[in-house]
């Protein structure tokens, strides 16, 4: 087997499991994980319309709207209105939403760098420089065609 293919068997094996890590963790909040991207988004990015929210989770904005009445009937995040155009909503993660989000990630953290520990020196470095890498590719995709995943 080359070590191409070791990867992409590793990686089919690693993301399910790590789906359902991520549900698990998601579950105890009792969010999905369209609901813990748009508070993640929040979060990292403060006050944002329903509009940019919608393309940056490539979302539609019906959807969008769902997420939110249930997230601020949770009290969770809330809309205010823009203080130049009061048609714009703009969503604000609440301090409860911040505290799940803040815990999500530190549960994730926690998972990761207790892998990465077990690594060498120099595993780490090479671990290190492949997120940096993924990281860079993920801010430019490239654009997806219409290929079907059987």
């Amino acid at each position: 087997m080359t070590e191409k293919e070791e990867f992409v068997r590793q990686f089919r094996e690693v993301q399910p499991k790590f789906s359902r890590f991520y549900a698990r963790l998601l579950a105890r909040a009792n969010l999905s994980f369209p609901q813990y991207a748009l508070m993640n988004q929040l979060l990292n990015r403060g006050e944002v319309s329903m509009t940019e929210i919608s393309a940056k989770l490539q979302i539609s904005k019906p959807a969008v709207t769902s997420l939110v009445d249930r997230l601020e009937k949770n009290k969770l995040l809330k809309r205010i209105s823009h203080p130049k155009d009061r048609r714009i909503s703009l969503l604000q993660i609440q301090p409860k939403g911040e505290k799940i989000v803040r815990e999500a990630q530190a549960d994730v953290l926690h998972f990761l760098l207790k892998t990465f520990e077990a690594l060498s020196a120099g595993e780490r470095r090479t671990i290190t420089r492949f997120y940096r890498l993924l990281s860079q590719t993920l801010d430019r995709p490239p654009a997806l065609g219409k290929r079907r995943y059987r």
